[in-house]
């Protein structure tokens, strides 16, 4: 955990000021004889107040802005630097957010800012958070937020959601309305080891994303234990993140590392630790070399490998000679992790009533997450435009069937930042990092599927 973890907000309010660029507010509100504040979230980010705002428009439009008079839910995005104008009004009790003043349901708001901050469960991991460590302080209320809106007359059917909990969930992002929770602070890590990945012999292969304010004082430590919680350390090394091959990209620096240990068992435990000079630790990774034994193929794995397709996948995807290579080897890979796929074709437009409403070069269907996939390949970084249209593909199709359906682009370049811009179109990207990680636990066997498919599916 980071050394924020038991420091009080007062402690650790120039250092957010330092790291974050702005924060948002999402807010359920009744009124009564002025506006309350039943819960709000206050989301500290990396990101410009403009395109939190634009998240937040396009979430009001995706899930239908709700203001019924005496109840509405309210997005509002806000500069880092009025952040200790925020705390003040919260320490008296109040917050105002454009034109509302609203007032807290919260206990005792004035000792907030000597709270301590802890890791953060209460957050439903998805959207831009997902990938972090969380941190978050809370200030309570005597009563939980469902029946505080019980208790006004509003209920869940009348908003046309089953429970209180929708609104958690798909409105704020949080878990539950059913704990007194009036403030909800978010604060996440922007740091991450990415992967781990063995490379044969002794080498092991491990990959960090990180802001590019916390890149000069970060440290990495790698280190291979024994079998078991108490077995000893047999090897640790030490490496200054900045001495490592490091690409940036809007703000964010990517680094993959390669290292080789004297030995490798097979019941061995690796350890990866990020570490930051100010904030303590920031992420911690285990892999245990028993996971990573090459499994025997099944028939249908050894089958495919004995054509041309199957001895050409992997170069297919990492460097093919056009779109098609990458088209018809994703699908393959697909059909490899058990995952449904059909490869369109020339025939990849999607019409109504002969209007072209969106296209994609694959469609595939997971039954186990019963999720829809719809999926671009592009053999350069995706433009935004691209970026786009699959991101409308997904919603129109999404009305048309009862199955929730993902938007994905493969690339087969290095394109980590872009990953970030796509999200605010909810569309996921995999790039050539992501397939060498993807073949490697195809390789593993079915014994890895699971994983490969947690890539694909994932956030």
């Amino acid at each position: 955990m980071s050394s924020l973890n038991e420091k009080s907000l007062r402690e650790v309010m120039s250092t957010i000021s330092k790291l974050y660029e702005s924060f948002g507010l999402k807010m359920i509100l009744l009124k009564e004889n002025e506006w309350i504040n039943v819960v709000t979230v206050i989301d500290i980010t990396r990101r410009k107040v403009e395109d939190l705002n634009n998240k937040y428009r396009s979430l009001e439009e995706r899930l239908g802005k709700i203001d019924y008079g005496n109840f509405k839910i309210v997005f509002q995005a806000r500069p880092i630097s009025e952040f200790h104008d925020v705390v003040t009004e919260l320490e008296s009790g109040y917050l105002n957010v454009g034109d509302l003043h609203t007032k807290l349901l919260a206990r005792k708001p004035q000792e907030m800012v000597d709270q301590k901050i802890r890791s953060s469960s209460y957050i439903l991991r998805v959207g831009e958070h997902a990938e972090y460590s969380c941190y978050g302080m809370t200030l309570s209320m005597n009563d939980t937020p469902d029946r505080v809106l019980s208790n006004f007359g509003i209920s869940a059917s009348m908003l046309g959601v089953r429970d209180f909990d929708d609104l958690a969930r798909s409105w704020l992002g949080l878990d539950s309305f059913r704990a007194a929770i009036n403030i909800h602070f978010i604060i996440p890590i922007y740091a991450t080891v990415t992967g781990i990945q063995y490379q044969g012999g002794n080498e092991i292969k491990a990959t960090f994303k990180m802001d590019q304010r916390l890149f000069d004082d970060c440290i990495i430590w790698l280190t291979r234990k024994g079998e078991g919680d108490y077995a000893p350390i047999l090897e640790r090394t030490k490496y200054d993140i900045a001495t490592c091959e490091n690409v940036t990209q809007d703000g964010f620096v990517y680094t993959p590392l390669r290292h080789s240990f004297s030995a490798l068992g097979p019941n061995d435990i690796i350890c990866v630790d990020l570490f930051h000079d100010e904030l303590g630790l920031l992420d911690r990774q285990e892999m245990r070399m028993a996971d990573f034994a090459i499994q025997t193929p099944d028939p249908f794995s050894q089958t495919f490998a004995l054509f041309d397709a199957g001895k050409n996948m992997e170069n297919h995807l990492l460097n093919p000679k056009d779109e098609e290579d990458l088209v018809a080897s994703f699908s393959w890979l697909l059909e490899m992790i058990d995952i449904r796929s059909l490869k369109l074709g020339r025939d990849e437009m999607v019409r109504e009533n002969k209007t072209g409403k969106g296209s994609a070069d694959i469609i595939a269907y997971d039954s186990e997450s019963n999720k829809v996939l719809v999926v671009d390949c592009t053999i350069g970084v995706p433009l935004e435009s691209k970026i786009d249209r699959i991101g409308n593909t997904a919603k129109y199709i999404s009305r048309k069937i009862t199955s929730p359906v993902k938007a994905v682009i493969i690339s087969s370049a290095k394109c980590p930042a872009v990953k970030d811009q796509a999200q605010k179109y909810y569309v996921k990207i995999l790039d050539n990092t992501d397939l060498e990680e993807l073949i490697g636990f195809c390789k593993g066997g079915r014994k890895f599927r699971h994983r490969a498919k947690k890539i694909v599916l994932g956030n």
